[in-house]
């Protein structure tokens, strides 16, 4: 009986195996490059040559394949929503006080953003005919 009560003990006292730690979700940050858009059920495909880069410091800057100067934003994502969400603010006047709100994923090199103009957040990746909703696929761009 002394061999069975030593071997309770030690299992009860011995460590636990912790859980394994937690990975950051993949970062929206860097550059990436549009693959398709749908806007209110409509396709709407960026200019040729479009790219969107984010920065960690929560800028978020638009080129349309070389036309006219780069559109600048600040963005702010929220990681602990499910689906995270994505806060969208033109620095212009005619979009400063209007955010789009938006939610996106992050599945490998691609980014998948759905975002409202001027309406509530979306709650999925899709954008029905007559909404103001925008869906975005984008992939991530490559440094060398």
């Amino acid at each position: 009986m002394t061999p069975l009560l030593l071997g309770l003990a030690l299992a009860v006292g011995a460590p636990t195996i912790k859980d394994p730690p937690k990975k950051d979700p993949p970062s929206i940050v860097g550059e990436w490059i549009p693959e398709s858009a749908i806007q209110g059920g409509m396709p709407d495909p960026a200019p040729p040559g479009t790219t969107l880069t984010f920065t960690k410091e929560g800028k978020c800057v638009m080129k349309e394949g070389g036309r006219g100067k780069p559109e600048e934003m600040t963005y702010k994502a929220d990681l602990k929503q499910s689906p995270p969400t994505l806060d969208l603010s033109e620095t212009t006047a005619g979009m400063k006080d209007k955010p789009m709100l938006g939610i996106y994923k992050v599945d490998g090199d691609t980014l998948t953003i759905c975002l409202s103009h001027g309406g509530e957040r979306p709650t999925k990746f899709e954008s029905p005919a007559g909404s103001n909703c925008i869906l975005i696929v984008l992939k991530r761009v490559k440094k060398d």
